[in-house]
């Protein structure tokens, strides 16, 4: 979490800031990148979800431009999760590349059984790519190493476990709040309701009461902290310019942006 009294960062800051890393995020992989060698395994992934963080950022931003402000609750929390879980995955490297891997192939299996059980279209066509990437094979892992990578798939699963790992719990509130606007629940059943204040009677409104700044400032953080893991993968570090001046534009030198794993 930032707490500093130096740190300069407002909806109004942020949402320029955030155009900015967006602009830059182009920039730096307009042309083509290059991956050193011991990076490419875990490369793509990383950027798939890098990808993910400045295009749904790019979404939310011109969304509140438009007049919403709760609506993009959902969003945030999609660039929240991912923007911890892309330092989670190149923190860990290899075998969190694999724990991915087996997490993907059990939702996989879940979902064929899904469409079987429901007779859905395309069901047969669906176990037959299964049954082809379920068997793929991995290296042969020692007791420790695997015992890791079964808590890695653990932890990208629970995300609450994920901060935890990291002495990042206090994130989660956050989290939890963006999930309740994601999901039915009793907050989104009042996002359109003006209640007065003796609780006698609620009035109808067609747009949200809930301010869409502090989202505005959260996926500007995103953009900042998943800016500073992928571009050291990227040969010439070609957002490094880009993130001092985010930083120094926000005030946020010297804070550290992204958590350390601490077990």
């Amino acid at each position: 979490m930032v707490n500093n009294e130096d740190v300069k960062l407002t909806p109004e800051s942020a949402r320029v800031t955030a155009e900015y890393l967006i602009k830059a995020a182009k920039a730096a992989v307009g042309e083509g990148v290059r991956v050193p060698a011991d990076k490419e395994f875990v490369f793509g992934p990383v950027f798939s979800w890098w990808r993910l963080v400045c295009r749904t950022s790019e979404l939310v931003l011109s969304a509140v431009d438009s007049g919403f402000g709760a609506e993009v609750g959902p969003l945030v929390r999609n660039v929240l999760n991912h923007a911890y879980a892309l330092n989670w995955l190149v923190d860990n490297g290899d075998p969190a590349m694999y724990a991915l891997v087996r997490s993907g192939r059990e939702n996989q299996r879940k979902m064929v059984e899904k469409v079987e059980k429901t007779n859905w279209p395309g069901a047969v066509e669906l176990r037959a790519v299964y049954d082809r990437v379920k068997e793929l094979p991995e290296p042969e892992w020692t007791q420790a190493e695997e015992r890791r990578i079964v808590k890695l798939v653990h932890e990208l699963g629970n995300f609450h476990d994920q901060l935890d790992r990291y002495g990042a719990v206090e994130v989660y509130p956050a989290y939890s709040h963006l999930s309740s606007l994601s999901h039915t629940s009793i907050e989104t059943a009042s996002l359109y309701l003006s209640h007065a204040e003796d609780g006698s009677r609620a009035e109808l409104m067609l747009t949200s009461w809930l301010s869409p700044d502090t989202y505005v400032i959260q996926v500007t953080l995103s953009l900042l902290q998943t800016a500073s893991v992928i571009s050291p993968l990227i040969g010439g570090d070609p957002m490094r310019d880009a993130i001092e001046k985010a930083t120094g534009d926000l005030g946020l030198e010297g804070i550290q942006l992204l958590p350390e794993r601490t077990v």
